[in-house]
């Protein structure tokens, strides 16, 4: 292969993935929207952190056993069989591994229920007595959603495997309404509590919207738990390892919330709103991505089209290190209007304002390397190896432990932030690594080539962009007002970002006119149509 990257060969992986991608950006700016209600509602404080403490046992629960790791287990099946024309064997083990799953969540989230007293002193241990009480409270109410949710987790995979995406992808914005209602409806009567109602609330609207269409397609529950069937045992094979590495990535966020615990009150709320902004870029680009691409790659695999399937792979890879390092660089430079912006009003001070944009530009370290595992991982999925993400997983939660645990003394929430950042540049290289020893046309070397110039080209963006903030200090200094700040924002984005394509012009990076020809591709098809 040249070092040309052309446009994808697929239109209806194109056309999907502007559906994902605008569904994703929906759910995410409902998910800030949600973030800001929740900042502006209770502030970085007390409620706020119980809220986010609460949330990480049945969290934990729900990305153990389903989440990521029912699609990268059950979509290569699913393929197969569909492709196979199969049908009612496919559907008979989607109802296999819906009622496994019901059962074996339902005993877990009993005995956590039963125990949360004890598993939330060991999550949060340095809230006090009030704060204690009322994470437990708080996560006993949530332990409902992960149930509800790996069920929509089963429901998005089926979905996806046969190509449909639109419901699929809808599914986080109704998580997000519930969670926002629960804020704006129950807050005010009942406080935080109110938002672990919406919690359970929206989790149970994220499987009733996917209903329909998977009923359309043929799927019919019922009471079908048929362990004896291969592909069905081969669905918990592939799960098995996955759900390994998922849970043990869950120990880093465990053991992050609890030493954020201990960085003082607010900080909890500080670090878990860090990290969903970091999570925008993410799920707008990089998981709607590896989402579209990984049927087809499953396919091309199934079919031993190696060379297409290393062509999609490496071509994705290479697209989102181009989008990401540059919006990762503007992001650092711009940390602290970008946090005010979206965050500074109502109870959410100064103080939460610099602690956070701090945190967040740590975490902006690791964004090109969170967005290429996305693809990397459902590469190896693809080809029926989950084993290798899960090593990469563990290497990942051994290094951020250790990290976190070294770098929170000295460096504060700054310090767990970067602790992932490194962990996640370290589990990237090494799926790389593997990648292109497992498959040897896998082209390594352009990626690198890539990650190189944006990296150059999006340092000056950043350089640049800082000095448009920095000239503009008086007009977007404390008090000029919200609309102040978003104009000198804006003005520093758009210089940066005129600098970075100018740079990837003269370094002729080939993924800019590869994108250019995408977006004017699409635009000719809408005209068209």
């Amino acid at each position: 292969m040249t070092d040309e990257i052309g446009v994808p060969v697929r239109s209806g992986l194109v056309r999907a993935g502007l559906i994902l991608s605008g569904a994703f950006l929906v759910s995410r700016v409902l998910g800030y929207v949600r973030t800001v209600v929740l900042g502006t509602t209770f502030g970085a404080g007390p409620e706020l952190d119980a809220f986010f403490a609460a949330f990480r046992l049945p969290d934990l629960i729900y990305q153990a056993v389903a989440a990521g790791a029912m699609g990268s287990a059950l979509i290569p099946v699913l393929s197969g069989l569909f492709a196979a024309g199969d049908r009612a064997r496919a559907w008979r083990v989607v109802e296999t591994v819906m009622n496994l799953l019901l059962i074996v969540l339902s005993i877990l989230a009993v005995a956590a229920f039963i125990a949360a007293p004890v598993l939330v002193r060991a999550l949060a241990p340095g809230f006090d007595d009030a704060g204690l009480s009322r994470t437990t409270d708080l996560t006993r109410i949530m332990l409902v959603a992960p149930v509800m949710l790996a069920l929509g987790a089963v429901a998005t995979s089926s979905l996806n495997a046969e190509g449909r995406f639109t419901a699929a992808a809808f599914a986080p914005i109704v998580y997000n309404v519930g969670i926002i209602g629960g804020a704006l409806v129950l807050g005010p009567s009942i406080g935080v509590a109110g938002l672990a109602i919406g919690v359970v609330v929206g989790a149970v609207g994220h499987v009733l919207i996917q209903v329909p269409p998977l009923l359309g397609l043929g799927f019919r529950p019922g009471r079908t738990l048929d362990l004896r069937d291969e592909a069905a045992r081969r669905v918990l094979t592939l799960l098995g390892p996955r759900a390994l590495g998922l849970g043990a990535s869950q120990v880093t966020f465990i053991v992050m919330t609890a030493l954020a615990s201990s960085q003082g009150e607010g900080a909890v709320s500080a670090y878990s709103i860090a990290f969903a902004v970091l999570q925008i870029p993410i799920g707008v680009i990089g998981v709607p991505l590896g989402v579209v691409i990984f049927p087809s790659i499953s396919r091309e695999h199934a079919l031993g089209a190696v060379e297409s399937f290393v062509g999609l792979v490496t071509r994705s890879v290479r697209l989102l290190v181009f989008a990401m390092v540059p919006i990762a660089a503007l992001g650092i430079a711009l940390r602290v209007p970008i946090v005010e912006l979206l965050f500074g009003y109502g109870k959410f001070d100064a103080a939460d304002i610099d602690r956070t944009a701090a945190t967040l530009a740590a975490f902006l370290v690791g964004l090109p390397a969170h967005a290429s595992i996305a693809v990397l991982a459902r590469a190896f999925y693809a080809r029926q190896d989950t084993r290798t993400p899960v090593l990469a997983a563990v290497l990942a939660v051994v290094i951020n432990v250790a990290l976190g645990i070294a770098f929170a003394g000295p460096f504060g929430l700054p310090g767990l932030a970067i602790a992932i950042a490194i962990a996640a540049w370290i589990e990237a290289a090494f799926l790389l690594v593997v990648l292109g020893r497992h498959v040897p046309t896998f082209e390594r070397g352009a990626i690198l080539r890539v990650l190189t110039e944006a990296f150059v080209a999006a340092g000056a963006a950043a350089f640049v962009a800082a000095g448009v903030v920095g000239a503009l200090g008086g007009f977007m200094g404390p008090g000029s007002g919200k609309v102040a700040i978003l104009a000198g924002t804006v003005l520093a984005t758009v210089v940066g970002s005129v600098v970075y394509v100018g740079i990837a012009l003269v370094l002729r990076i080939p993924e800019l006119p590869s994108i250019v020809g995408l977006v004017t591709d699409q635009i000719r098809r809408r005209r068209r149509s």
